[in-house]
């Protein structure tokens, strides 16, 4: 029995690409193209996020990164880097994510509500951003959630029921506007570089 003619097209893709079939799922990483993502949304004037790379096997090498040992993303620290712009929806997207500070920025719009995804959250600094909109009722959802920090934003609304232990809100007057005694919201200080990462 004659074998069928084989296609000049094909041999040619098996012999510049022989495993790029095979290759393409393995080496593809999730939350490389989430913190691409946010990055996209965020103007940084100064180049903070430079080496975050879309083509990185993964994003545990890259500044503000912290992983767990299964190189699974579990904090996300860039405060005081001049970012600009709106936190992308995608950041509920890192399930294993513990800790976010993105405080003394100029962030803008709404806190996303996909950030009551993160079911292993237990820090949350967002001050001193340009933030506005209500907090989303999704924090609440969070039974880790131990810490909260919104404060010097311009959000609005009630404050949601959360199990965190500590919150802050001060300097959002329309929010402390609604409060019986906004001064209870305030929060002792705390070293944000020494909070470690449960793995």
């Amino acid at each position: 029995m004659k074998a069928p003619p084989s296609s000049p097209f094909l041999l040619l893709l098996l012999l510049f690409f022989p495993s790029s079939g095979l290759a393409a799922p393995k080496d593809f990483n999730y939350e490389v193209q989430v913190l691409m993502t946010i990055k996209s949304l965020l103007k940084d004037p100064h180049g903070a996020l430079k080496n975050w790379d879309p083509y990185s096997v993964d994003p545990c090498s890259w500044s503000f990164i912290s992983c767990s040992p299964e190189n699974l993303v579990t904090a996300l620290e860039a405060p005081s880097k001049y970012l600009s712009g709106p936190l992308s929806p995608s950041i509920g997207n890192l399930t294993k994510l513990e800790i976010l500070l993105l405080q003394n920025n100029n962030i803008i719009g709404p806190i996303p509500t996909e950030i009551g995804k993160l079911a292993k959250l237990r820090t949350l600094v967002l001050s001193s951003n340009k933030l506005d909109g209500t907090i989303p009722n999704s924090l609440g959802h969070l039974e880790r959630l131990h810490y909260i920090d919104l404060s010097y934003n311009n959000l609005s609304g009630p404050m949601p029921k959360t199990s965190a232990r500590t919150f802050n809100i001060v300097g959002n007057p329309l929010i402390c506007a609604a409060e019986q005694d906004c001064d209870r919201t305030k929060l002792k200080p705390m070293f944000y570089p020494y909070i470690t990462v449960e793995q």
